[in-house]
């Protein structure tokens, strides 16, 4: 049974203010986090979980390549895939988790 989408509220407002930084936090993810408008932007906070996810992600490849001798990278192209979905996604103003790791992003409690 699939898990309740969770109730987020985000205005449109938050979505057009938060759209730049929201695809930021997919290419540096702490760079919301260190600024105070952007840490109460919903919007923003969301997109930012769902980056760190895809790091987590990035990371574990690294580790299984290395102990394959470079036969893992292939775990790169969903990561990748993943990245430019996600900026896609925050481009245009959704809020979507990323498939297969999204759902882990509300662990991280940043949307409040």
């Amino acid at each position: 049974m699939p898990e309740p989408e969770r109730n987020l509220n985000i205005t449109p407002e938050e979505i057009q203010s938060g759209k730049t930084m929201a695809i930021v936090a997919y290419l540096i993810f702490f760079i919301p986090l260190l600024m105070d408008d952007m840490r109460k932007n919903k919007f923003v906070m969301y997109h930012t979980e769902q980056s760190i996810i895809l790091l987590i992600c990035y990371i574990i490849c690294s580790i299984v390549a290395t102990i394959t001798c470079g036969v893992g990278l292939v775990l790169y192209i969903p990561c990748i895939v993943f990245l430019i979905m996600g900026i896609m996604n925050a481009a245009n103003g959704e809020v979507k988790p990323l498939p297969l790791i999204g759902q882990y992003g509300e662990k991280f409690n940043l949307v409040k």
